[in-house]
């Protein structure tokens, strides 16, 4: 009689431990499912950025509306160091950059940010939690997936976790080494909040969020960290119709120029030039061209002997000390 009781215990035990694992794999499976139809939310994070023994810190908000069928982004980015924010508006008409401290402004076609991996874009973090292995830890759920992000392939891997009901946590993009590259900290995240259409508006925006503390009017003139095995041969300036360009000419086994002037107030359409997605940003490349706007300053390099990926590299190592 012990031996019938003892074997009922076991089979009570197992068939109640199957159930429990079972209905916390449906758990997740359906609050995965809930996760997938949020129409709207809002997230505020803290992001570190590494770049050539440099590190970049931003405070990030994503504001995201669904309305039929049509998705609404506002992303601000907003620079500690410099005191500078950038906002990415993404409506119906298309996808605008807007500089509020320059009045500044540029449109594009693009299905941003959908179309490149972002550490702070929800649906990209619930596809990844959908499409690999989940943990169970206490705070909640953490996967590791292997990724890459196009314009840097230093990001191989990206560590994310969640709460229980999936709301993001903590989200680190590593390299090889498992380096930490970008990471970044989900102080909120609140869905069901209500946006007006009118607040995915560029115009709105740009008017909200002009800083009335304009740049400098002085060029603070950019040097590149990578190089690529070049040097600074020369620096000139010339004068264009009262606009002042610097110009740095490099040499070596990539030749490279990179002119430089202020940005000025004005509504930029991009037509011919590429969209180059950074995680920060955007630059625009046509073939022997990369552009790119840095702390007020338009920052244009040349090259014949430069890829894209190259150009890139240059371009997104430039900070405000002499090579020299």
């Amino acid at each position: 009689m012990k031996k019938i009781y003892l074997i009922i215990s076991i089979i009570v035990i197992l068939v109640a431990g199957f159930l429990f694992y079972r209905m916390k794999g449906n758990s997740l499976k359906s609050t995965l499912e809930e996760a997938k139809k949020v129409n709207n939310y809002q997230l505020v994070c803290d992001m570190e950025m590494s770049q050539n023994d440099e590190l970049k810190s931003y405070e990030v908000k994503v504001e995201y509306l669904k309305k039929e069928k049509q998705k609404y982004y506002r992303v601000e980015l907003y620079d500690k160091s410099l005191n500078q924010a950038q906002i990415i508006i993404r409506n119906k008409k298309g996808v605008y950059v807007l500089t509020p401290t320059l009045n500044q402004m540029f449109k594009f076609q693009s299905n941003w940010p959908e179309n490149s991996p972002k550490p702070y874009i929800y649906s990209y973090l619930i596809q990844l939690l959908d499409e690999n292995k989940v943990k169970k830890i206490e705070k909640g759920y953490q996967i590791e997936a292997k990724v890459s992000y196009p314009n840097d392939p230093r990001i191989v891997k990206q560590q994310i976790i969640f709460d229980k009901k999936l709301k993001p946590l903590i989200v680190l993009c590593l390299d090889k080494d498992e380096g930490e590259v970008i990471s970044v900290k989900v102080n909120e995240f609140k869905t069901n909040v209500k946006f007006d259409q009118k607040h995915f508006n560029q115009n709105q925006a740009l008017k909200e969020s002009k800083n009335n503390d304009r740049v400098s009017s002085q060029l603070d003139v950019l040097y590149p960290v990578a190089l690529l095995g070049s040097k600074l041969e020369s620096e000139t300036v010339s004068t264009i119709e009262g606009d002042k360009n610097h110009i740095l000419k490099f040499i070596g086994d990539k030749n490279f120029t990179m002119v430089e002037s202020l940005a000025g107030d004005q509504m930029i359409q991009i037509e011919k030039e590429e969209v180059v997605d950074l995680v920060d940003g955007f630059a625009y490349y046509q073939p022997g061209k990369l552009t790119m706007i840095h702390q007020g300053v338009l920052c244009s390099l040349y090259s014949r002997d430069l890829t894209k990926e190259e150009m890139v590299s240059v371009m997104t190592s430039i900070q405000s000390s002499s090579t020299k």
